[in-house]
C-alpha cells in the first residue's frame, strides 16, 4: 500500500513536488543532451528516436543520484536501487523511444512537441514506480540534513 498512517497523502504530495522540482533540473539536462544528439544526427532515418534514446539513457544515472538524495530521502542500498531504477527506466526507454520515433520520425510531428509529450507522459508513472520499487518505504528514510551530516562525517574520517 502506498498511502498509510506512516506515509499520508501529504507526504506523497510533498515528495511528488520535490520530484517535479528535481525533475526540472533533470529535464533541462536531458533536453540539452537531446538537442545536441539531434543536431549531430546519430541516425539519418530515426534522427529524433536515436537522439531521444541516447539522451534518456545518459540522464538516468544522474537522475538516480539526485532522486535518491533529494526526492525520496531513501536509505535503500545504492546499488540495489540503481539496478531497479535502471530496469524501470529501461522499460520506459523502449516505450518512449518507439513513441518518439513513431510520432516524430515516421508521422512527421514536430520533434520538440513529441519530446515534451513523452517527457510529461512518463513523469508521474516514473515517480510512482521509483517510490514503490526503487526507493520503497519499507527500507526506511533519512532526511536531507541527516544524509548531509552523515556524508560530512565520512569525509572527515
Amino acid at each position: 500500500m502506498l498511502v498509510s498512517e506512516d506515509y499520508p497523502w501529504s507526504k506523497l504530495l510533498k515528495e511528488y513536488a520535490m520530484y517535479c522540482l528535481v525533475g526540472c533540473f533533470n529535464v533541462t539536462i536531458f533536453f540539452g543532451l537531446y538537442w545536441l544528439f539531434y543536431e549531430i544526427t546519430l541516425h539519418p532515418t530515426y534522427r529524433s528516436g536515436s537522439a531521444w534514446s541516447v539522451a534518456y539513457a545518459l540522464s538516468t544515472i544522474k537522475s538516480h543520484f539526485l532522486h535518491r538524495w533529494l526526492t525520496f530521502e531513501s536509505q535503500s542500498n545504492y546499488r540495489r536501487s540503481l539496478v531497479i531504477m535502471v530496469a524501470i527506466y529501461a522499460i520506459f526507454l523502449v516505450i518512449s523511444t518507439v513513441s518518439q520515433s513513431w510520432f516524430a520520425d515516421t508521422l512527421g510531428y514536430n520533434h520538440y512537441v513529441v519530446w515534451a509529450g513523452n517527457t510529461a507522459a512518463f513523469g508521474f508513472i516514473s515517480f510512482l514506480c521509483l517510490r514503490i520499487y526503487a526507493f520503497p518505504l519499507s527500507e526506511g528514510s533519512i532526511t536531507r540534513k541527516e544524509r548531509l551530516s552523515e556524508y560530512r562525517e565520512r569525509r572527515r574520517a
